[in-house]
């Protein structure tokens, strides 16, 4: 899609604004490595999340090795694909950890090399991440991270929400193992019920093994569980932080 498709997409430039604001938010979490990880080398990570001149239906990400800025590299990666629908951020997301890889992981190799890419104002090269976003949406792979931020999104409140939902907060978290999360929530009273704080165990990989990508029924049903009778998916789990848990793996 190019700056001249875009006066004929659905999406209009506040829409392509919002897309790219909620892949910002998404990304701030790989700007530094992961605990630990900086004397082991951390690999590519996220130097900018900046909104692209006269191409709103873009967002650029600049990736680079943590400590020199001329290893940066700036990924121009669509918000809208050719069917008119937005890209979500956990494509875009996928898309740069195999960009990051190499570009083995990201494309195949080519009889020609490469043009030179462009520079933007502040001399970082750009390239045109289009095509890779199409190979990641025709053959995606997700990790657990994306998953997991998908389990908590729902829960906010977050920066980009105008009025985030506040009646059964997120309180933390803890992964009970590589395919399941404990999401403590504080439970608003009933009329029956006192506030309390319950542990909520969901699923973050399919029942092949997979990891679940977008919002499963599960996710999007949780802010409503939670303040419905839940007795039925009373676990016999014993948890410090909660005063009841709550299996909703099978769901």
């Amino acid at each position: 899609m190019t700056s001249a498709d875009a006066s004929s997409s659905p999406w209009t430039e506040d829409d392509l604004t919002e897309f790219h604001r909620i892949v910002l938010w998404a990304l701030l979490r790989y700007v530094s490595p992961p605990p630990g990880a900086e004397e082991a080398g951390a690999g590519r990570l996220v130097r900018g999340v900046l909104p692209p001149p006269g191409r709103p239906e873009f967002t650029r990400v600049v990736l680079w090795d943590g400590h020199d800025p001329a290893t940066s590299v700036a990924y121009d990666l669509p918000l809208v694909d050719p069917s008119g629908d937005n890209v979500s951020w956990k494509a875009i997301a996928g898309t740069l950890r195999r960009l990051a890889a190499g570009p083995e992981a990201a494309e195949p190799a080519r009889d020609a090399p490469p043009a030179p890419p462009a520079r933007d104002g502040l001399g970082i090269p750009v390239v045109d991440a289009a095509a890779e976003i199409a190979r990641f949406q025709a053959d995606p792979s997700y990790d657990l991270t994306d998953a997991l931020h998908g389990a908590v999104s729902l829960l906010g409140p977050f920066a980009w929400q105008p009025e985030p939902e506040q009646e059964a907060p997120l309180t933390g978290f803890v992964l009970l193992d590589t395919g399941t999360v404990r999401l403590y929530v504080d439970r608003p009273g009933g009329p029956r019920r006192p506030p309390d704080r319950i542990g909520l165990d969901i699923a973050l990989r399919d029942d092949e093994g997979r990891v679940r990508e977008g919002f499963t029924g599960t996710m999007a049903a949780v802010p409503s569980l939670v303040r419905d009778d839940l007795e039925w998916a009373r676990s016999e789990a014993e948890d410090p932080y909660c005063a009841a848990v709550y299996d909703l793996t099978q769901w």
